[in-house]
C-alpha cells in the first residue's frame, strides 16, 4: 500500500527531463518515472552490497559507514529494501530528486537604476543592451557571439544546472541500456556467484544447485542472437564473442554501481576506492549477515517477465572426476526446467 503522510503543500515538486515541470504530489510523477532513468538509479543502488550493509546496520542518525558519499547517499535515499520502488517514491524518493530551486530566466532589466534590484548583474549572468530596431537575426547573432566569450564558465552539462539533492546526467545514457546491463549483472549474480557462494559456505545444500556460464546467460537475455548458433567450425568463436559481451556487460555494471556508490550514476568512469569504509567492528557485524544478503532476489520487476523462468533453470551434470571428464563435454550437459 502506497503512502505519504507528508501535507499536501509539502508534496509539490519539480523534476527535470519529464513531459511535465511541476507535480502537485508525487502519486502524479510516478507514472513516469516508474520506468525511467530514476527508477534505474533506485535498482542499481539495490545491486550494492556495501550500500545494503549499510541498511542493516544503521539506526536513526547513527549511519554505519565511515565511507562519507555513502553516508550522504544513505541520508537521501534511506532503506530501499523494506518497499517497492513506488512505495519508496511516494513516501521518500521524489524528494531526492526534485529541485530545491528555480531555474534561471531571460528577464527585462529596468533601465532605471534605482528600480534594479542590484548595480551590478549576480556572477552567474551578464547584463545587454540590445536595440530593439535591430531585426530579431541580427540580435540572436550578436548575443550568439557574446555568449562565446563565455563559454568557458558556462555549465558543461546539464546536470550542472540541477539543484536536486540527487544529481544524474541522463544525455549519455538511455533505460533500454541501463536495463540490459543491470539483467546481465543480476543474472550472473543469481546463476553463478550465489550458487559458488553457497557450495563454498553450505556444502550440504550446494548438492542441487543453479549452474551456468557467460554464454549461457548471454543466450538467456538474447544479448547477442547472432553469436548463438553457426557451422561447427565457426561455433567456439561466436560463443566466445558472446562471452565478452556478457563480461563487458559486468564490467559496466559494477562501475555503475560503484560510482553509484560515490553519488554519481549514470557513469562508467573508474571511480575512487575505499579500502576504510567500514570499520573493523562493522566488519566483523557483517560476516553474520553474508547469507541473508545471497537470500536477496536482486532482478528488477522491470524484468521479472523476461526473465520468470531464469529461477526455473540449472544444468544437470555428473560430478567431476578425473574419468568423467576424459568422456564427458560440457556439450553433454543436461538442461532441466523446473518450477521455480
Amino acid at each position: 500500500m502506497i503512502e505519504n503522510n507528508n501535507n499536501s503543500e509539502d508534496q509539490e515538486h519539480v523534476l527535470k527531463g519529464l513531459k511535465r515541470y511541476r507535480y502537485k504530489k508525487p502519486q502524479d510523477s510516478l507514472e513516469e518515472v516508474r520506468v525511467g532513468m530514476r527508477r534505474w538509479c533506485w535498482e542499481f543502488l539495490r545491486l550494492s552490497k556495501d550500500y545494503w550493509l549499510v541498511c542493516q546496520t544503521s539506526k536513526g542518525l547513527h549511519i554505519a559507514t565511515q565511507d562519507p558519499e555513502l553516508r550522504r547517499l544513505y541520508l537521501k535515499f534511506g532503506d530501499i529494501y523494506n518497499s517497492t520502488f513506488e512505495e519508496w517514491w511516494v513516501n521518500r524518493g521524489y524528494r531526492v530528486f526534485s529541485e530545491k530551486e528555480k531555474f534561471p530566466k531571460v528577464k527585462l532589466i529596468s533601465s532605471r537604476p534605482n528600480e534594479r534590484k542590484s548595480q551590478h548583474p549576480s556572477e552567474e549572468s551578464i547584463w545587454v543592451e540590445i536595440p530593439i530596431k535591430l531585426s530579431k537575426r541580427t540580435i540572436q547573432k550578436q548575443i550568439g557571439l557574446l555568449l562565446n566569450e563565455y563559454e568557458s564558465i558556462r555549465p558543461r552539462s546539464r546536470m550542472e544546472l540541477s539543484s536536486a539533492g540527487f544529481k544524474f546526467n541522463s544525455v549519455q545514457f538511455g533505460t533500454h541500456i541501463l536495463k540490459k546491463v543491470h539483467e546481465v549483472y543480476a543474472l550472473h549474480r543469481e546463476l553463478i556467484e550465489k550458487p559458488k557462494w553457497i557450495k563454498k559456505n553450505n556444502p550440504k545444500g550446494a548438492k542441487y544447485v543453479e549452474k551456468a556460464d557467460l554464454f549461457r546467460i548471454g543466450k538467456l537475455l538474447r544479448l547477442s542472437p547472432s553469436n548463438e548458433y553457426g557451422e561447427a567450425s565457426e561455433l567456439a568463436t561466436k560463443h566466445n564473442r558472446m562471452r565478452v559481451a556478457v563480461s563487458r556487460n559486468l564490467k559496466n555494471a559494477k562501475l555503475l554501481i560503484k560510482n553509484l556508490e560515490s553519488g554519481i550514476f549514470p557513469s562508467y568512469e573508474t571511480s575512487k576506492n575505499y579500502d576504510k569504509r567500514f570499520t573493523s567492528k562493522q566488519s566483523e557485524q557483517h560476516k553474520d549477515l553474508e547469507e541473508k544478503w545471497w537470500n536477496l532476489n536482486l532482478i528488477s520487476e522491470l524484468s521479472i517477465q523476461k526473465l520468470k523462468e531464469v529461477k526455473a533453470i540449472h544444468y544437470e551434470e555428473p560430478d567431476h572426476t578425473r574419468q568423467n571428464n576424459l568422456i564427458i563435454s560440457k556439450e553433454e550437459r543436461v538442461v532441466i526446467v523446473r518450477d521455480a
